[in-house]
């Protein structure tokens, strides 16, 4: 009779004629000896079982899915469970841990494959231990099993020979087993015992360069070399290269090449017997991470170029080729690919003495927004506190195309993400938001910090510019628009990589055809192009009121068909050789200073106040279209500066930006 609040659960299972009884409760001594009939394991925990017949199965067991997907079965579309699949055979061998079973199993009616129960469960990751690789020597993927059984582990590793006591890849159709540890050893390697080549991964019967022993195991091979470095030596000495905390000694030699630096050296040197490398006196306290201005991220030494998908590099600082089977300086970023020699990085280390300083640290990582006030459901920021505004500042994406709204960063037309302030004509690009209030710029050693500024002229560029300014030292200040440029840069505006040069002060800039500034400018390395730092700077994109679209900056014309070349502005003639700005749908075409005409990067808004010495009153922006300026007497007929206290006029061109300060 039933309980009152007590429910008798029953289900019919495939498996079995009779229903079958949930329990769920602590199980006698005498039904603790019973056993599964699907996995023949101890009836613990929750099960069902038939009330006429000696038949169980755990909760698990009975609710295992009637088909699987296996990976390990890739050849027809499922596995079948059934409580034995060999109708009448006492036994049925499982294709993974190679035992004979009686079990329930899942079964392939096109091929015969057989995954006894317990190694369905295994790897169909009903426990969670499943995973796949493709493993790169082998045509099949090969399974993860975190946890294998007391039958797998008497299988032994098909690389290294030895029994499988741990975590193990397995491929099912070929019975091929790996060690974890085994699976993902790389492909191929590059050791410090033979740097000339990379090394292949391969099982054969070598003899090992390193130990000195022939023998059958997994070997690294350089095949053009005939050399080759068992596993056992390439994992006892692979770590002390990256972490070099061995003892060196001292050694009497003619010439070698410095394996830390790859400099030559004559007389002594100083080895390590176990990693195989010679080097300088000096390079033994190599730093292991230092910080260079002439890259934005920390660099780290190693005995030779980790990153080998690129077979030949440049050093960073000076352009010459570094010879990768030796020591340099690589970028820690695996997506940045920065090297350089390790004395051209030791040397501006020396001079700038930047290395681990975790002041300059924390305070180049120091954020712009000063407070975020809500974010949105992807975590982006939409509302801001800045440390230039006073307002709260609003994310936005849309603006008008005929709209030509700038930022009061960099002074350049917004088209993309940016903010803006609902109080007040203030925007931002989302990248000018996002910049750091301190960095380091090759350009200059001093630590630079973000400042807004009403006017000032740009020690690189030279333009006089308001926004967003980088102080550094001796009065240095940087705007925007250069300081984002960086010394080397890989095929920008011109077909090979170009990098300024301190010294060059002759030739024409291939952009404007000017003379080459006093101060440096960029050069090609492989060739004699050209460019001044303020042709470099150039905005990609601009407007001008001769066109509605936003003009592109085009580095050559390629209308063969035209005699001459013109300005759509100045309607002077152009060089079609030189950078100017075009518009595709109009067919305009112009030089850049038309196009910026003059202080391209100041703040001209209206109703901006600003004043100067030899004005008594705040003088503020208006459009003109009428009166005289008072100081060279021609008409105003645009933007123009007025005081409303006595009606004076002036043109901006005739201000002394020197003498003007914000009011």
């Amino acid at each position: 009779m039933e309980k009152e609040g007590e429910r008798i659960e029953t289900i019919n299972h495939f498996s079995h004629p009779h229903p079958l009884l949930f329990n769920d409760e602590e199980q006698s001594d005498k039904s603790k000896e019973a056993r599964c009939s699907a996995c023949l394991e101890s009836l613990l925990g929750s099960s069902f079982s038939c009330a006429e017949c000696d038949f169980h199965l755990h909760k698990k067991c009975a609710e295992a899915p009637s088909e699987i997907h296996s990976p390990f079965h890739c050849k027809h579309a499922a596995l079948t469970l059934f409580p034995n699949p060999t109708w009448g055979s006492p036994y049925y061998i499982c294709d993974l841990c190679k035992e004979n079973r009686k079990m329930f199993a899942y079964y392939c009616t096109s091929c015969y494959a057989s995954l006894d129960i317990k190694c369905a469960f295994l790897l169909h990751n009903m426990d969670e231990n499943f995973r796949e690789l493709k493993y790169v020597t082998h045509e099949h993927p090969l399974t993860f099993i975190e946890n294998p059984t007391d039958e797998l582990k008497r299988a032994h590793c098909c690389w290294c020979q030895k029994p499988l006591v741990d975590s193990l890849y397995v491929c099912l159709d070929c019975r091929f087993y790996l060690h974890k540890k085994c699976a993902q050893l790389p492909a191929q390697l590059h050791h410090p015992c033979h740097r000339k080549h990379p090394l292949y991964l391969e099982d054969a019967r070598l003899d090992c360069k390193t130990c000195q022993k022939k023998h059958w195991s997994l070997f690294y091979r350089c095949l053009p070399c005939e050399f080759a470095i068992d596993i056992e030596c390439v994992l006892s000495r692979l770590r002390p290269v990256i972490e070099h905390d061995h003892s060196f000694t001292q050694f009497l030699t003619d010439e070698f090449i410095c394996d830390a630096c790859g400099t030559e050296g004559n007389y002594v040197s100083y080895i390590c017997s176990t990693c195989h490398s010679m080097i300088h006196k000096n390079c033994i306290s190599l730093p292991r991470i230092i910080k260079t201005t002439w890259h934005q991220h920390e660099i780290i030494h190693n005995y030779f170029f980790q990153k080998r998908e690129l077979e030949k590099h440049d050093c960073g600082i000076c352009l010459g080729e570094v010879q990768m089977q030796y020591g340099s300086y690589d970028c820690l970023k695996q997506d940045c690919n920065f090297v350089a020699h390790v004395d051209c990085a030791m040397e501006k280390y020396l001079a700038t003495g930047q290395i681990n300083d975790q002041d300059e640290e924390s305070s180049e990582n120091l954020a712009s927004i000063t407070c975020v006030v809500e974010t949105n459901q992807h975590g982006e920021a939409i509302k801001i506190k800045h440390f230039s505004h006073e307002h709260v500042l609003t994310l936005d994406n849309e603006i008008k195309e005929d709209d030509d709204k700038r930022c009061d960063a960099c002074m350049l037309s917004i088209s993309i993400s940016f903010y803006y302030c609902s109080q007040c004509e203030f925007l931002l690009h989302k990248t000018c938001v996002e910049l750091p209030r301190k960095k380091h710029h090759w350009f200059h050693e001093s630590l630079f910090t973000l400042h807004l500024e009403n006017i000032f002229q740009c020690g690189l560029c030279y333009h006089y510019c308001s926004g967003f300014a980088y102080h550094g030292g001796n009065n240095y200040k940087f705007c925007l628009r250069c300081v984002g440029i960086s010394r080397i840069l890989p095929r920008q505006r011109h077909k090979h990589t170009l990098f300024f040069d301190f010294d060059l002060n002759e030739g024409q800039c291939n952009a404007c055809g000017d003379h080459i500034s006093d101060e440096g400018a960029y050069k090609c390395k492989d060739c004699t192009f050209s460019l001044n730092f303020d042709c470099l700077t150039l905005p990609q994109r601009a407007r001008h009121k001769c066109d509605k679209h936003f003009l592109e900056l085009t580095f050559h014309d390629e209308k063969d068909d035209l005699e001459e070349y013109y300005c759509d502005i100045c309607e002077e003639k152009r060089d079609p050789n030189h950078w100017f700005y075009h518009c595709a749908i109009c067919d305009n075409s112009t030089h850049p200073n038309c196009v910026f005409e003059r202080y391209p990067f100041i703040n001209k808004k209206i109703g901006k106040t600003y004043k100067t010495w030899y004005h008594s009153h705040p003088l503020i922006y208006v459009k003109k279209s009428y009166d005289i300026c008072d100081w060279c007497g021609l008409p105003c007929q645009d933007i123009a500066l007025e005081c409303k206290s006595c009606n004076f006029t002036l043109h901006f061109d005739c201000l002394d930006l020197e003498d003007l300060v914000a009011f």
